[in-house]
């Protein structure tokens, strides 16, 4: 029971090695569950089920809670160890299957379990993961996996399970990819009590940006009041039920003369005529096809051919982009990974069949073992941005799970030109990617971080915690001499 008596009469630096000291034991508790489960389950194999049991209606039978290569258990004992830790019978013989697939399908991942390196949920859930792999196949990916679990947050770890699966089951994939894309469809809610109704609809990533990206462009177009952003985008979407009211304000928003056209005065007679109107006067297109008994006709399909002559249909199409990074070496072969932010690992075949109608540029990715050259200004230019986006694609504040929206900060804080400042500090060896709240922690918050070499960066907190983080994830060096060390030896000037 937590009792703040015990923290130094509440001293912030106590109450953080109580909750540091309880997590660790939250993690001992929770590994060493699974290490029971395992024992129960070698306890209680199949073979423990005698031919008399067997022959009885009802009796025990052996049953394999785990995946390809882990022994079958009694079905029987199941259900007595789960009462124990309070889980059902099939919550139990889950729990028993992730555990033996951890130790005899993913033995590198076990390790670091009984290990207490890393939390046992994570490691269940990489075991779920893999449950329909082969041995070998679930042995390729603990290979590829457990190198960095424990020191990434779990949403990479989870990326990189995904990643490792489509490397080895790749045609699987593909092939529930194409069974999902079957139960695609858009539903309606009930009607609510305030009269109001939710539509849902389940699309591939491509064809939901797009009708996303087409309801935004509408919003956008629409006159703004006193709306609300999603109440605009309501109406947008209400919108779509009209196409042509759609397509209308969205050409009038883009192209504001293209209603302009006088239709009364195409049907006034010039002067000093006779006030007469032919149909081939108006539209000489129709003068060798059959007299249409019309003029009304004839001049209203006019008007409309002169307006479609004046519109742009590029100017009404959503502008979405989907982006898609490929290994050059995967195109080749036609199967791979493909890397789509917003979606994650995703097979290549999977991603071919989306953009099946689309339009696609395939640019080659920048050479990251050529950076461009620094610059003498504190604005950072697109080119470095796009270089730092892909060596380093999210952020590099300790177990950040941020990708997006990142800011690129200066690591040493920059100094103009005229006060002394010198040339070139704006490079990208020289700028690292955080959120924008790890980038108030680290200039107001306390928080202070140096850089010993390009991708690696050494953090410590306002209470003398070190962290160091680079490709392989955060290692967390605790707040002991070594890490005062560590931190004092680093090379470079804290940033603010």
């Amino acid at each position: 029971m937590f009792d703040s008596s015990t923290t130094e009469d509440g001293a912030a630096a106590g109450i953080l090695r109580g909750a540091e000291a309880a997590y660790r034991a939250r993690i001992s508790a929770e590994n060493e569950l699974l290490g029971w489960a395992v024992a129960w389950a070698d306890t209680w194999p199949a073979e423990s089920i005698t031919e008399d049991q067997l022959r009885v209606s009802g009796g025990a039978r052996g049953v394999r809670p785990g995946g390809d290569g882990t022994p079958e258990v009694n079905d029987l004992a199941v259900a007595t160890f789960g009462a124990k830790i309070d889980k059902g019978y099939v919550a139990t013989l889950g729990f028993l299957g992730d555990a033996l697939d951890l130790r005899d399908r993913l033995p590198g991942l076990w390790a670091k379990i009984t290990n207490c390196e890393v939390i046992g949920w994570q490691g269940c859930k990489v075991a779920r993961m893999t449950c329909q792999l082969t041995f070998e196949q679930a042995r390729a990916v603990d290979v590829e996996v457990a190198d960095h679990a424990g020191l990434v947050p779990w949403p990479k770890l989870e990326r990189l399970t995904q990643a490792a699966i489509i490397r080895v089951d790749g045609e699987r994939i593909e092939r529930e990819a194409a069974e999902a894309k079957k139960k695609r469809g858009v539903w309606l809610s009930q009607t609510d009590e305030h009269g109001l109704k939710g539509i849902y609809g389940r699309l591939t990533p491509p064809e939901a940006i797009r009708l996303y990206a087409r309801i935004q462009e509408i919003a956008a177009c629409l006159p703004l009041g006193t709306a609300t952003a999603d109440e605009r985008r309501a109406d947008a979407m209400a919108m779509l039920g009209n196409e042509l009211q759609a397509t209308e304000v969205v050409a009038r928003h883009r192209q504001p003369d293209l209603f302009d056209l006088d239709l009364e005065a195409a049907v006034q007679p010039a002067p000093g005529g006779d006030g007469a109107v032919e149909e081939t006067e108006l539209h000489p297109s129709l003068r060798d096809r059959p007299v249409v008994p019309s003029p009304e006709s004839a001049i209203f399909r006019a008007a409309v051919e002169q307006l479609f002559r004046k519109l742009k249909p590029a100017d009404l199409l959503p502008k979405a982009t989907l982006s898609v990074y490929v290994d050059a070496d995967a195109l080749e072969r036609g199967t791979g990974v493909c890397r789509v932010p917003g979606v994650g690992p995703t097979a290549l075949g999977v991603v071919k069949d989306w953009l099946g109608h689309c339009s696609v540029t395939v640019r080659p990715v920048i050479d990251l073992n050529d950076p461009p050259p620094p610059v003498d200004r504190y604005e950072i230019p697109p080119r470095h941005r796009r270089h730092l986006a892909l060596r380093q694609p999210a952020s590099s504040f300790p177990w950040s799970t941020a990708m997006s929206g990142l800011d690129l900060d200066h690591v040493i804080p920059y100094l103009s030109r005229k006060r002394g400042g010198p040339p070139g500090q704006t490079g990208v060896d020289g700028l690292t990617p955080t959120s924008r709240t790890e980038h108030r922690l680290v200039t107001h918050g306390g928080w202070q971080r140096r850089q010993p070499e390009p991708g690696t960066m050494i953090y410590r907190s306002p209470y003398g915690d070190v962290y160091v983080t680079n490709h392989a994830g955060t290692h967390a060096l605790g707040s002991g001499s070594f890490a005062q060390l560590t931190w004092a030896a680093c090379t470079g000037r804290a940033a603010a």
